[in-house]
């Protein structure tokens, strides 16, 4: 008989696993240690122990190989258990979003439709989608669904279903089906489902409208829902299971065609929209969706690409002329200098190439209102100088030079490959601390971008969810479901798709991007002039841009999410800001 390591006497720093390739426990999660955030080579994980007291090791172990081939971008990953004569634990991917629970904080009375939405939609898809293969979460929850950038993932996908009963401690029990905590436990597509629209129900209304023993005091009516749509709801969560959705994507398309409805009415007194339409009416524009596309795009590239008798020319004549005449403009300099630039390093090798922005005034915000509340309000901001900024993507093949001249350790590529991939598995200090080795490598000054040049560079003058329209299409992004061979897969090769008409690629998608700010939930009290808003105490950084890993609308041009300056993900990487000198010189 195995003597399995108890749970109980796990601690932090305590390393488990192969001797080689051990995880090393940074903290426990929840009330119990048998769930810890581990770190094995710079990349987090969830693993969960096995407890003996609960049940046998070979349950355990098929239920976490069953779960492993489930794949959907509103589930966190699960990989191979782990099992030897004194380690059982299974492993899963760190989501890094903040709990539901905690989210709903802000919305005492109930939450917006349209943050409601986004929250569910993918979850609802997840769902439906994993119930036709058998496979359920079993015990979802508030604190089993976590938000990241206002989009929901749910987290421990099944990997309480081993169990023969549940506590307090594996889930939430008011959100939980009535036959799911009895003796002999049910799983089921239903229990799922009831779940689901409990939860639901509790993002609507205010997680304290549902009472300890999970009953909630439904009211007649929906202050955002019609009255037929909200008693079809409300039937929904009844207990019998007759009553529960079969599909959960229903739920989301009633709910879907209530805010339409209600953002159709706001739009009726709008006199812009109105003129909109009858133009569109009147003219009958029927390739409107890809002609309009393709001229705005190539207006954009000539308005911010247009060659310039002074800027085209990347040679140093020009440039000398601008320091030895003592009549040049501030101006006059800025557009002498070259549209991009590699410095070079010590060792002779190259910096990152870097792409000239010009000073400007843009509006930075969810102007869509599609968003989530980290996005608002919409506000001013000026770019009184200008600044270059990563054609692309911090590669490996940058970055290992750094590392190898520093002797830090590589950062893992998952397989992928490295070499003009995006390096992944960074931390927010390492992206410093690269910005502060290029700094001493080429005696210019580096940076990460600040939230304020990275809203600016992806827009590239658009006032759009992405910068060529408010729907993603294909080619463009790397996402999961962007339409392109990496998606939901992995990393591509940094270039690989089109930039946007600054000369910038990936922009949307590929790997989010740290930058240098702190985080703030709100855009209230935030810079109007180009600067990083840092604080004293900066518990958060913030990481834009989405990711091969993330649904398309987590890629938009304002979104934005938090997350723990010392965690590593394989969707997260950066790129950096060169400044330039007050002079405009090099």
């Amino acid at each position: 008989m195995n003597q399995f390591f108890d749970p109980n006497k796990l601690t932090i720093g305590v390393k488990v696993g192969l001797e080689l390739e051990p995880y090393t426990l940074n903290y426990p999660l929840g009330n119990t240690k048998n769930t810890w955030v581990a770190d094995q080579g710079g990349r987090p994980f969830v693993l969960r122990f096995y407890d003996p007291k609960r049940g046998s090791s070979d349950d355990f172990l098929v239920n976490a190989r069953k779960y492993l081939n489930l794949k959907h971008p509103s589930i966190t990953p699960n990989y191979p258990p782990f099992y030897s004569s004194l380690w059982v634990y299974n492993l899963s991917a760190v989501c890094g979003g903040e709990k539901l629970y905690s989210y709903l904080g802000k919305y005492p009375e109930g939450a917006p439709l349209n943050v409601v939405i986004s929250i569910f939609e993918g979850i609802a898809k997840a769902l439906d989608q994993s119930h036709k293969s058998n496979l359920f979460h079993g015990t979802l929850d508030l604190n089993h669904i976590h938000v990241v950038n206002g989009v929901g993932v749910m987290i421990a996908f099944g990997h309480n279903n081993w169990l023969t009963s549940i506590t307090e401690d594996d889930a939430d029990l008011r959100f939980i089906a009535p036959e799911s905590k009895t003796a002999q436990r049910k799983i089921n597509a239903s229990t799922d489902s009831y779940s689901f629209m409990r939860i639901l129900l509790a993002s609507l209304l205010g997680e304290s409208k549902v009472s300890s023993d999970g009953r909630i005091d439904l009211p007649s009516s929906h202050s955002t829902i019609s009255d037929k749509d909200w008693k079809t709801i409300c039937n929904w969560c009844r207990t019998p299971v007759k009553q529960r959705p079969k599909n959960l994507i229903d739920v989301i398309r009633l709910l879907r065609a209530n805010l339409y409805q209600v953002t159709a009415n706001k739009n009726i007194d709008r006199k812009p929209v109105k003129k909109k339409f009858t133009i569109i009416k009147k003219h009958k524009l029927a390739l409107i969706g890809v002609s309009s596309f393709f001229f705005i795009s190539t207006i954009l590239a000539f308005v911010f690409n247009a060659p310039d008798e002074e800027a085209f020319p990347q040679t140093q004549a020009p440039l000398q002329a601008a320091k030895n005449s003592a009549q040049q403009t501030p101006e006059d300099e800025f557009k002498l200098l070259p549209n991009t630039l590699q410095d070079e390093l010590q060792n002779g090798d190259k910096a990152p190439e870097v792409t000239k922005i010009q000073p400007s005034t843009f509006e930075m915000g969810d102007r869509q209102n599609v968003g989530d509340d980290n996005e608002k309000p919409v506000h001013t901001v000026i770019v009184p100088t200008g600044f270059y900024i990563s054609s692309y993507e911090v590669t490996f093949d940058h970055y290992d030079l750094f590392a190898k001249s520093t002797n830090r350790p590589l950062p893992s590529d998952n397989g992928w490959g490295r070499g003009k991939r995006p390096v992944i598995n960074v931390s927010w200090y390492d992206a410093k601390a690269y910005t502060q080795w290029l700094t001493e490598q080429t005696n210019e000054n580096y940076r990460l971008p600040t939230e304020i040049e990275w809203e600016y560079s992806i827009r590239a003058g658009s006032g759009s969810s992405f910068w060529y329209g408010d729907k993603v299409s294909s080619g463009y992004s790397v996402c999961d479901g962007c339409g392109s061979i990496w998606d939901g897969k992995s990393t591509a090769p940094v270039g690989s798709l089109l930039s946007n008409p600054l000369g910038l690629f990936d922009m949307h998608g590929n790997v989010a991007e740290w930058v240098e700010d702190c985080y703030h939930d709100d855009y209230i009290g935030a810079p109007t002039s180009n600067t990083a808003w840092n604080d004293e105490s900066c518990d958060s950084r913030v990481i834009r841009g989405g990711s091969w890993f993330d649904i398309p609308r987590v890629g938009r041009s304002s979104t934005r999410y938090r997350a723990d300056p010392n965690l590593k993900a394989s969707n997260w990487g950066f790129r950096v800001t060169r400044v330039i000198k007050s002079d405009a010189t090099l």
